[in-house]
């Protein structure tokens, strides 16, 4: 019974997660809607391209951009959808082997054990971006969020449908 709730708690934690980081993405001043197109001239264009791969900062005497540079082949939508829903999917299977091996029995301690993975995650990924790579504070509250909300969903789809906890 365990492997085929693992599967079915996989499978439907993916595609909630998928669904609700994609629709995250779209609130405006979010995700992609917060990222602008600024113009190019050929010093930039030359100096990007051989910077492909490669991390950089433009500095100015007022400001520090950091940039990361690919081919253009590199953005491409359905390789950006495959490997989101591939990360989706390994989320969901963590969170379904850790609640098939944990003895919690209450939902409630299933869901505060989640907020906690969440806010460390949080804390581990999301400020080092703030504080070395100058992400805006509204960026990160928001995917601090965004993650502690989205895990939070899975969590209890997984516990309160699939592995009945209640």
């Amino acid at each position: 019974m365990a492997t085929r709730q693992i599967i079915l708690a996989t499978i439907t934690g993916a595609i909630v997660l998928f669904l609700f980081d994609g629709a995250f993405q779209a609130i405006p001043n979010f995700g992609v809607r917060a990222v602008e197109r600024i113009e190019t001239t050929d010093f930039t264009t030359a100096k990007f391209s051989e910077l492909t791969n490669r991390m950089a900062y433009i500095a100015t005497d007022k400001t520090v951009s950091f940039v990361a540079t690919r081919q253009i082949g590199f953005y491409n939508l359905s390789k950006f959808f495959a490997v989101e829903f591939l990360s989706a999917f390994l989320i969901a299977l963590l969170f379904a082997f850790v609640f098939v091996k944990i003895r919690f029995n209450s939902l409630k301690d299933r869901l505060l054990l989640t907020t906690a993975f969440a806010i460390i995650a949080s804390f581990a990924i999301h400020i080092p971006y703030l504080n070395w790579w100058g992400f805006s504070l509204a960026y990160t509250i928001g995917v601090v969020f965004k993650t502690v909300l989205g895990w939070m969903l899975i969590a209890f789809i997984q516990n309160r449908f699939i592995f009945k906890i209640k």
